[in-house]
């Protein structure tokens, strides 16, 4: 690989970038449908577990292929705590999802996930003292109301299971704060690796007391898990390299597609029409922001 391919600005290579937020978002799909799989016989903890030592036994192979020299540079970091707090938030967020997807539908997990990015310009307000124009808080109150129709009418005592997606896009929502706070300064895989190392330590230290023996046909499910992890974290953040966020972002949103399509074919779930309606404006609202600038603070 060139120099100059490896030191790519973000925008330099628009059509890239795209193309790796496209199977990225392809690879999220797939994991999450072997995550929702293996939670029928396992516990959560157990599979989550599985996704960040997968996550890190590839990272690590590849920082080993890079060199002692290039990968020890990758290690460092303006700031181990802030780095340490992103993937422990991460690690929240993928235990909620994992207890969601053993309950839930696929897409309705994923549709309440993407108004992670209305909830990131509300906390932003408090937490990094940004201003929010009236377009960006009309953008915010459109995709809210997406939320509400998209989880329809419910009885919250009956169905708790339903509250697992929103402690999910609570901790996403703070950790992409946290990553807009913490790592700006830090090469890419710097941050994947402090994110998939906190996740690591955390998950192995409580996974004896949920382990089940895992069969062994299930064998190569756990091992995709990981890699899949793995892969699509990988994958985003190539994206962000070559094009600029507000550019590939919009295009993740290709996954209520995937996630349609997996759900019925491996679950037999079909969508109600609201889901659909809810995400049309969540997904309206998200590209909103995501292609406007932010106000100065």
């Amino acid at each position: 690989m060139s120099h100059s391919s490896t030191t790519a600005l973000p925008g330099d290579r628009p059509l890239l970038g795209i193309a790796f937020m496209l199977a990225a978002g392809l690879l999220f799909v797939m994991l999450d449908t072997g995550v929702k799989m293996l939670g029928q016989d396992y516990s959560p903890i157990q599979v989550v577990w599985a996704r960040y030592a997968g996550h890190m036994l590839v990272l690590m192979g590849y920082l080993l292929w890079l060199g002692l020299p290039r990968g020890r540079d990758l290690l460092r970091t303006g700031s181990l705590g802030g780095q340490t707090l992103r993937g422990l938030l991460l690690l929240a967020a993928s235990t909620f999802a994992y207890l969601a997807f053993r309950e839930l539908p696929l897409l309705q997990v994923y549709v309440i996930n993407f108004s992670s990015p209305l909830l990131v310009t509300v906390l932003a307000i408090p937490l990094l003292k940004e201003r929010v124009t009236p377009g960006r808080g009309l953008a915010v109150l459109v995709g809210f109301i997406g939320v509400i129709i998209a989880v329809g009418p419910i009885d919250w005592r009956s169905q708790p299971a339903i509250l697992l997606p929103f402690g999910m896009t609570l901790c996403f929502a703070l950790y992409q704060l946290c990553t807009r706070r913490f790592g700006r300064a830090d090469h890419p895989l710097t941050s994947l690796f402090y994110a998939g190392l906190a996740g690591a330590v955390v998950s192995s230290a409580v996974v004896p007391a949920f382990w089940t023996p895992i069969a062994l046909g299930d064998l190569p499910l756990f091992f995709s898990v990981g890699v899949l992890g793995a892969a699509s974290q990988f994958g985003l953040i190539l994206s962000m390299r070559f094009a600029p966020a507000s550019l590939v972002s919009p295009f993740l949103y290709i996954q209520i597609v995937w996630a349609s399509l997996s759900g019925y074919v491996f679950f037999a779930d079909v969508p109600r029409l609201e889901t659909y309606l809810g995400a049309v404006l969540i997904i309206a609202a998200g590209i909103y922001l995501a292609t406007r600038k932010q106000a100065p603070s």
